[in-house]
Parts: structure tokens; sequence; C-alpha cells
């Protein structure tokens, strides 16, 4: 693709065709969890809040297994009720002998405020529909099973939605 197909035609670049990078859907995550902790106000009449995670399931192209107990979602709240995101999750492996992988995920939900209203409302969220906002996450992993070296090297980015007590995100490998 040039970069005049993205759009990009009038930004000074040297003449040098980089390749575009592609997305390859690599895995899917279903996270349960507990229920929110508000930390209190921060600045600017943000919130912030805390989310531990109580297990969960993953399947990928290269791999399957559970979420670990432990995990958590540390979000910055703004005023207009987009979040910042900013999650720990440890995965273990269905082999024989597990591999244990951590995952960091950063990221924004946003939308209409109305939209982020009823997705914070329990009873509201499951109704909410995962096109009228935006659930994106920038993932990185790390393990030191050599099974599994090739996710410290790989990039991801992630779509996800909320529903109900678990968050579920589809992740693209960046390539």
């Amino acid at each position: 693709m040039s970069v005049s197909a993205l759009g990009l035609a009038n930004i000074t670049a040297p003449v040098v065709n980089l390749p575009v990078p592609t997305l390859t859907k690599d895995f899917h995550l279903e996270c349960d969890l507990n229920p929110k902790l508000g930390l209190g106000s921060g600045p600017g009449g943000s919130l912030w809040n805390w989310i531990s995670f109580t297990g969960g399931t993953w399947n990928a192209t290269w791999g399957n297994g559970t979420i670990e107990l432990g995990g958590h979602d540390y979000q910055y709240v703004l005023p207009d009720l987009a979040a910042k995101l900013d999650t720990r999750y440890l995965l273990k492996t269905s082999d024989e002998i597990p591999a244990y992988i951590q995952i960091k995920t950063d990221g924004w939900r946003t939308g209409p405020p109305e939209v982020l209203r009823d997705l914070n409302d329990p009873e509201k969220a499951d109704d909410v529909d995962p096109s009228t906002y935006k659930f994106r996450l920038y993932i990185n992993m790390n393990t030191g099973d050599p099974r599994y070296n090739h996710v410290n090297t790989t990039m991801w980015v992630a779509s996800g939605m909320r529903k109900g007590a678990k968050v579920i995100y589809d992740a693209y490998r960046i390539g």
C-alpha cells in the first residue's frame, strides 16, 4: 500500500517505501471480573478504579489455557467517562507442564458519554452494543518458558468489549 493510499500524501518523508504492518487475528481472551472498587478522585474530576480478575480463558493460534487469579485492571476515568486502561494478567497454558505468560495491556475505552454511562451501570451493561464505543488495547507479553519465547518479541493490538462481569477481546498480531 502506498503512502498516498493511506491518506499521507502531504506528509514530508524520504522517498522510501516502508512496509505497511499487517494484522492477523492471533488470540481470543475472556476474563472474569470482580466488582469495581472506586479508589477516589484524581486531577480534574477524574476517578481511579481497581478491578481484580477472578479467572477466565484464552485461545490462541499458538496455545490455550486459563487466566490465573490475581490480575487487575487499573482505570483512570475522565469526566466524560472515557477510561485509560492499564491491565496485568497471568496466563497459564494447558500444556501437561504448564507455562506462565505475563500480559500487560494499555489502552482506552471511549465513546459517547451516555453509552459509557450505561456500560458502567451493571443493570444496563449487558445491553450495550460494542459497536457503539471503542475499546482498544496494545498488548505486550513476557515469559521465561522457551516453548513460548516468541511472545517476548511479538506485538498485538486488540478490540474488546465489556459484557457483564467479563472483559472479552480479540487480539491481532502486528506483522
